[in-house]
């Protein structure tokens, strides 16, 4: 009995050790992947903007990418491919910062005409792709088949950026209409049928590229405006006291990781020029957070997109049960 129980609890001792080695082992900083569509390319930085490595390379499937995204289980990455009208998925694997099995999985067959921002819905079961030659918004199951209606309405005629506020799909309206006038921000309807205007043609914000949303507020990019402007994420009014001008074509925009505020992509006048810039939520310039030309790394920051670290607790909560076990069995002898 006493060889049993000196046995058992060894064994438990070296699960309990092999669960905790996998967590103080596992990658715990969280990455910030960049598309460059100068290069066909994903770039992993970490959350302070160090290059860490080449997520993917992929000049046979990839032509000029200009969005993606991460499956919220982490195990997939999602480009979207704007000249040839594709995206394309791979399996990704957070620890080695790599994609590997590259799958073509939506088409122009799916609506698809040169696809920009994507988005999953707030319960991952959508995958939403921008798009900005006129087939409006295509909803996407996670495996490419279609989820639903093309969605389009309102005043512009193709879509960039995507963010959810609430559990409605807000787009970037980037051709204020078939001109460049001005831009737009548009709202899907409740049940993902359709899109109208929330932020109406705005002179503020043509080429409107990049939108993001911070509790009620959202922020906008106007890519051809060289601005980042503040709106009411509920009713579409700007604010009027917020601007930040003279940005190099910017476009993409997230949270930053610091959560000091939010990350803008700035492509530049010229490609290798630009840089993805940190701003507070009031405005301020808090720095560069990582810059172009850089060998290895991005080119034109095209788009990004933040992942999230592991989730590792549920390995350590394993190993804690079990010395715990352990414990008790030794109490009992």
């Amino acid at each position: 009995m006493l060889t049993r129980n000196l046995t058992c609890s060894l064994l438990l001792f070296s699960v309990a050790t092999l669960s905790f080695n996998a967590f103080f082992t596992t990658t715990v900083q969280a990455d910030v992947l960049v598309v460059d569509r100068l290069s066909n390319a994903v770039y992993a930085y970490s959350d302070t903007g160090a290059y860490l490595n080449t997520v993917v390379s992929d000049s046979t499937n990839l032509n000029a990418p200009d969005g993606l995204v991460v499956s919220p289980d982490l195990n997939h990455l999602y480009v979207a491919s704007s000249q040839n009208n594709e995206v394309v998925e791979y399996d990704y694997n957070y620890h080695t910062e790599t994609a590997t099995n590259p799958q073509v999985i939506a088409t122009a067959a799916n609506g698809l005409a040169m696809p920009n921002s994507m988005v999953f819905s707030p319960d991952g079961s959508k995958l939403f792709v921008a798009n900005l030659n006129g087939t409006g918004i295509s909803q996407l199951n996670p495996d490419g088949s279609n989820a639903g209606p093309q969605l389009a309405g309102g005043t512009s005629f193709g879509f960039s950026g995507l963010a959810f506020h609430g559990s409605t799909l807000l787009a970037g309206g980037f051709d204020g209409g078939g001109g460049f006038a001005g831009g737009t921000v548009a709202q899907s309807d409740a049940g993902f049928t359709s899109m109208s205007d929330l932020v109406p043609l705005n002179a503020t914000i043509p080429g409107a590229a990049g939108v993001f949303v911070n509790g009620n507020d959202l922020y906008v990019t106007g890519l051809f405006g060289q601005s980042l402007e503040k709106f009411n994420a509920t009713t579409g009014v700007q604010d009027a006291t917020f601007n930040v001008s003279g940005l190099a074509f910017p476009q993409g925009i997230m949270a930053a990781p610091d959560g000091q505020g939010m990350l803008v992509g700035i492509l530049g006048f010229a490609a290798g020029t630009g840089n993805i810039s940190e701003y507070s939520y009031s405005g301020q310039l808090l720095g560069v957070f990582a810059s172009a030309g850089a060998t290895p790394g991005f080119t034109e920051a095209t788009a990004f997109t933040h992942v999230p670290e592991p989730t590792s607790l549920a390995l350590a909560g394993c190993g804690a049960a079990l010395l715990a076990l352990i414990a008790r069995r030794r109490a009992k002898r």
